[in-house]
């Protein structure tokens, strides 16, 4: 079946359906990698953010957001020669905030072919919340610095945050206190670091080493990623750092 467009036409057509279907502006950029989309916003935070626990994006943004991405996974999935990544830029224009979604083109693909879970592909988003006062008054995306998103450091940084999400899920966050949770990937490694502190006994025992283990196996076996040739983990409240090969890690069962 050939596809419905053509790679050029990739970051007009976003830009087209945005405008004429939500009256959405958005301004596009295509690097090797990677499609950016920045989305000018009054208003991110919700009124109560701050105030209320829980309350972190204004209702109407995420509408818009969502749109943005159903326009995003509408496009992709029907082109052609499509990038790896996509990146979303919203920008609260009044405040000078930036929330950035990064993500997969494959995932996007995958979860509308139902090989993955609409749940599981949101948490393979990397999502970004930075103060960015070069973003006030900015309708098209002049300070947004669009550069190649690379799978290494996607993944680097996807690992950081799912560690942060699994020990401050519900049935978790009563007994862990996440302080810190990052990745990166440099010289070949990737570098985790985290500080996690028990603040209640959990009813059974948990190893946050090997849960933390089992996130990074599933997410480097997730995306068959073997270009690497070891992890450094690093508990910064213990300071103490584990150090392993690419093939002990990859041997590690998958959850």
């Amino acid at each position: 079946m050939e596809p419905t467009y053509k790679e050029g036409d990739i970051p007009y057509l976003v830009k087209k359906i945005c405008k004429e279907e939500y009256n959405l502006e958005v301004t596009t950029k295509r690097t090797a990698t990677t499609l950016w989309i920045y989305a000018p916003l009054t208003k991110i935070l919700d009124k109560e953010y701050g105030i209320k626990e829980g309350k972190l994006f204004d209702p109407e943004m995420v509408d818009k957001l969502r749109n943005i991405l159903t326009t995003i996974g509408r496009v992709l999935i029907s082109s052609d020669n499509t990038p790896e990544f996509y990146a979303l830029v919203a920008s609260d224009i009044n405040i000078g905030i930036d929330y950035t979604l990064i993500g997969n083109t494959l995932d996007i693909k995958k979860s509308y072919a139902n090989f993955i879970p609409w749940t599981e592909a949101n948490r393979r988003y990397v999502l970004r919340l930075n103060l960015a006062p070069e973003a006030i008054g900015d309708l098209n995306g002049e300070h947004l610095k669009a550069y190649d998103v690379t799978l290494p450091d996607f993944l680097a940084e996807q690992i950081g945050q799912r560690i942060g999400m699994k020990f401050q899920e519900d049935e978790w966050k009563k007994y862990f206190k996440v302080e810190k949770a990052n990745g990166r990937f440099a010289n070949n490694t990737f570098a985790i670091e985290y500080s996690i502190n028990e603040i209640s006994k959990p009813d059974k025992e948990i190893d946050i080493k090997e849960e933390i283990l089992n996130i990074i196996t599933y997410c480097l076996k997730s995306y068959e990623f073997k270009d690497f040739s070891g992890l450094e983990l690093t508990d910064l409240a213990k300071q103490n750092t584990l150090i392993l090969g690419r093939t002990a890690i990859l041997a590690r069962p998958t959850e």
